[in-house]
C-alpha cells in the first residue's frame, strides 16, 4: 500500500502541479522558513521540463522555478514593511563531485566545490551567489548555469541529465520603520555590517535582525536501471553513481550550502 498527498491526471499541466504542491512551500519561504522541492523519476519522465519549463520567453510554458520566482517577487514588491535582498545559486552533483554551475573551471565545466562540515551550520558548500532583482536576472542566472550542466545521450533520452542539480533562491529581509519605502534589492549593502555605509545612515531599521530563508529546487538525475539505457563507458559510470545514491538513501538529501 502506498499513500500520496496528491496525484495528478494526464490532463494536468505544470501550473496545476505548482498550485497543488509547491505554492504553499514558496509562501513559507518568503515567511522565513526553508523549503525544498525535488523531482524524482526515470529519464524522459518530465522532471527537467517541469522545473525549467519550455520556451523561456513564453509565460505559458514556464516551469516551477519561474512560477516560484514570480510569487516571491510579487510578495516582496507588495511588502512595504521589510527591505529585501534576493540571491540565487546553482550547483550540480556529478559522479559524487559537487560543482558550481555559475563558475566555470579551466576545463569548461563547473568549478569543483569542497564539502565542509561545521558544528553550527552542519554540512555545507560555499557556492557562488548572484543577486537577482527580477525574473529577467533570475532567468539569465538559470541559463548561465544550464550551459554548464552535465548531460549525455542514452538509449532512453538523447539529452539526459547526468547529474543532480540544486537551484537555490535565498531570501534575506530586515524590518524597516513604517512610512519608509524601499525597492527590491535596493543595494546589497543594506545587509552589510559596515556601520559607516551610506545605507546604514539613510535606512531606519526597527532592529538589526536579518531574516534568512532559502528555497531549494532539486532536479534529480534519471533513476532508471543502467541496463535499460544501453549505457557503456562514461554513461555506465554515471548511471552507477546516480543509482548508488538512490540505493543508499532512497532519495537525495539536499546539503545546506551558502
Amino acid at each position: 500500500m502506498f499513500a500520496f498527498d496528491k496525484t495528478f491526471g494526464t490532463n494536468a499541466n505544470t501550473q496545476h502541479v505548482y498550485d497543488g504542491v509547491v505554492k504553499n512551500i514558496v509562501l513559507s519561504v518568503v515567511g522565513g522558513l526553508n523549503g525544498t522541492v525535488f523531482a524524482y523519476g526515470q529519464t524522459s519522465s518530465g522532471k527537467t521540463f517541469t522545473f525549467f519549463g519550455g520556451q523561456q520567453n513564453d509565460p505559458t510554458s514556464y516551469g516551477i522555478i519561474q512560477m516560484a520566482a514570480n510569487d516571491i517577487f510579487s510578495h516582496v514588491l507588495a511588502d512595504t514593511t521589510r527591505s529585501y535582498l534576493l540571491k540565487a545559486s546553482f550547483i550540480e552533483i556529478y559522479n559524487e563531485e559537487v560543482r558550481d554551475l555559475l563558475v566555470c573551471g579551466n576545463d569548461g565545466v563547473g568549478a569543483a566545490l569542497a564539502v565542509r562540515e561545521d558544528p553550527r551550520r552542519g554540512v555545507f558548500v560555499n557556492a557562488n551567489e548572484t543577486i537577482i532583482s527580477g525574473l529577467d536576472s533570475l532567468m539569465a542566472t538559470l541559463a548561465a548555469g544550464e550551459q554548464n550542466r552535465s548531460v549525455g545521450s542514452t538509449a532512453m533520452n538523447e539529452r539526459s541529465s547526468r547529474s543532480h542539480t540544486i537551484f537555490k533562491i535565498t531570501v534575506e529581509s530586515r524590518k524597516i520603520k513604517k512610512n519608509q519605502s524601499i525597492s527590491i534589492n535596493d543595494t546589497s549593502s543594506d545587509f552589510s555590517d559596515d556601520e559607516d555605509s551610506e545605507h546604514h545612515k539613510t535606512l531606519d531599521y526597527e532592529d538589526d535582525a536579518v531574516l534568512v530563508s532559502s528555497l531549494n529546487l532539486v532536479d534529480l538525475a534519471g533513476s532508471e536501471s543502467v541496463r535499460h539505457t544501453g549505457a557503456t563507458g562514461d554513461r555506465q559510470k554515471e548511471g552507477g553513481k546516480i543509482n548508488q545514491r538512490y540505493v543508499n538513501e532512497c532519495s537525495f538529501r539536499v546539503p545546506f550550502y551558502e
